[in-house]
């Protein structure tokens, strides 16, 4: 047999220190790159994960992290109840022990993630360079109050509970999501809390004056999900902007169309 030879991964993990505990993160690119790190921000009830498809193409010449969110994925949790603003300020303290005392970085927000996002760029520890935000939920008075009004799935011995999550993963199936995707997306919400944790969390933060408030050259990825009518509301506030819309695109995207997804984003941040 000849010498078995290990190639090293293109994505790598780790954790990153913040004040609420460990940050967990998902990083790929060259050790050393002259341009400035991206960070990659997820929805929830999910994790970093959803970015794996894109991380690679990303960081051809530049390091690329996405974080699992506090309380998300395999990062430790922020005090209840949760906030955007607390998710910002570990996600921060994880960003600077991972740059090495380099505070210039690029952000990627998707959901909540895009909200998290922009409340890094407004706390103004970090600079940031440029914005891609995908999905962005400006919410109407309305959607806040229906979204606040749904039943949380009452958790029960027989799993009638996890029954109802699966087929909720189902119905918001992306086009060219694959099934692989849906069963990673629906492992994470089976963390206890998940979901009500992250819907609070977004229902009080205000999206539309943070938008409006970015100073960083913005790029908006309108994909049609959940979010399609929120999206172009905040396409309406920041006519400045950068849109492209992706009307076969959904929940997925990034694994249904990688490298056009990728291509975009660097494109942009070139």
């Amino acid at each position: 047999m000849g010498d078995i030879r290990l190639d090293q991964p293109k994505i790598l993990r780790g954790y990153a220190p913040s004040r609420f505990g460990q940050v967990h993160f998902r990083e790929s690119g060259p050790d050393a790159a002259a341009r400035p790190p991206l960070i990659c921000l997820h929805h929830v009830p999910n994790s970093g994960q959803i970015f794996e498809p894109v991380l690679p193409l990303l960081a051809a010449d530049r390091r690329v992290y996405a974080l699992d969110l506090p309380g998300f994925g395999m990062s430790d949790p922020s005090p209840d109840p949760q906030s955007i603003d607390d998710y910002a300020l570990a996600i921060a303290d994880a960003i600077v022990a991972l740059s090495h005392a380099r505070t210039d970085v690029d952000l990627l927000g998707y959901h909540t993630g895009a909200a998290v996002a922009s409340q890094l760029a407004l706390d103004q520890r970090l600079t940031i360079r440029r914005i891609v935000l995908a999905a962005i939920p400006v919410l109407t008075e309305s959607e806040r109050a229906a979204f606040g009004a749904q039943t949380p799935i009452a958790f029960d011995e027989a799993g009638d509970w996890a029954r109802e999550e699966w087929r909720r993963s189902w119905t918001w199936r992306g086009p060219g999501q694959s099934q692989h995707s849906v069963l990673r997306t629906f492992a994470e919400k089976m963390r206890p809390g998940a979901r009500e944790r992250g819907a609070h969390a977004i229902m009080r933060y205000d999206m539309a004056t943070a938008l409006q408030r970015l100073t960083p050259p913005l790029m908006i990825l309108r994909p049609r999900d959940d979010l399609w009518d929120a999206t172009d509301r905040a396409m309406k506030l920041r006519p400045d902007a950068r849109s492209v819309e992706l009307p076969d695109l959904g929940h997925g995207m990034w694994e249904a169309a990688p490298e056009r997804t990728a291509r975009l984003i660097d494109d942009f941040l070139r």
